[in-house]
């Protein structure tokens, strides 16, 4: 792995490919250690290590950044070009994301698969646990973290992989990464899988809207992610 990491300009796909394997094996490794579901209700040790976790992430990321010459705002985290386009690809990112919630229930029936699980009942009512949910997790581990890694750092090593900036290339290491994404979600049965990947989809081709920008895509992830908690807070029995 080391001399994969070390390896000249001439071997950049295959130094892509041993850095692509090695995010995602931590990313898996990570999850199956404790979901976020697991996590809701849980101890403080266990919401630290959702925090810890992401922040490791992240700077085992930000190293092997580091070493290939590079800085987060090549792979996104940077000024859009223009700022007025933000507010307009997350706004059709949104008409998306609903669209995939409207289809994906009766689709799912259709398929005999159950919709995604989640065991968020000790959210409900519970403001402190809420507002931890609501704050550092949705905006933190979740919007900023899992956009740095995914849309950020995973689809640039797949491009990367895939050699070619042509457009089929590009919306080839979307779906790829979308899969990645998805599969990362295996704690929510098939059908969690299937709605996180669609949903991975559409946030790699706000990603490509946007000029290859993060903004959007961090954007609509808290703002999925809020309404989520929000409504599992309120939905309090009685």
């Amino acid at each position: 792995m080391q001399a994969l990491l070390t390896a000249r300009p001439a071997d950049s796909r295959l130094r892509a490919l041993a850095e692509l394997v090695l995010v995602v094996a931590a990313f898996g490794a990570a999850l199956s250690m404790m979901t976020v579901d697991q996590a809701v209700g849980g101890s403080v040790a266990a919401k630290l290590f959702v925090l810890a976790r992401m922040a490791a992430l992240v700077l085992l990321c930000t190293w092997l950044l580091r070493r290939s010459g590079e800085r987060w705002a090549d792979v996104g985290l940077r000024r859009p070009p223009r700022w007025w386009s933000v507010p307009l690809v997350v706004t059709a990112g949104f008409v998306g994301f609903v669209a995939i919630v409207m289809i994906a229930n009766p689709l799912l029936a259709a398929l005999g698969l159950d919709p995604p699980r989640h065991t968020d009942a000790a959210l409900r009512g519970d403001l402190l646990e809420y507002l931890f949910w609501a704050g550092p997790v949705t905006w933190g581990t979740a919007a900023f973290g899992e956009e740095l890694l995914l849309r950020g750092f995973i689809l640039d090593r797949i491009a990367k992989l895939i050699g070619s900036p042509r457009t089929p290339a590009m919306l080839a290491a979307v779906v790829l990464q979308a899969a990645l994404f998805g599969s990362l979600h295996f704690h929510q049965g098939l059908g969690g899988v299937l709605v996180t990947g669609s949903i991975g989809v559409l946030m790699g081709l706000m990603w490509l809207l946007g000029g290859r920008n993060l903004w959007a895509c961090i954007i609509l992830h808290g703002i999925i992610n809020s309404i989520s908690h929000y409504e599992s807070y309120t939905a309090v029995a009685g």
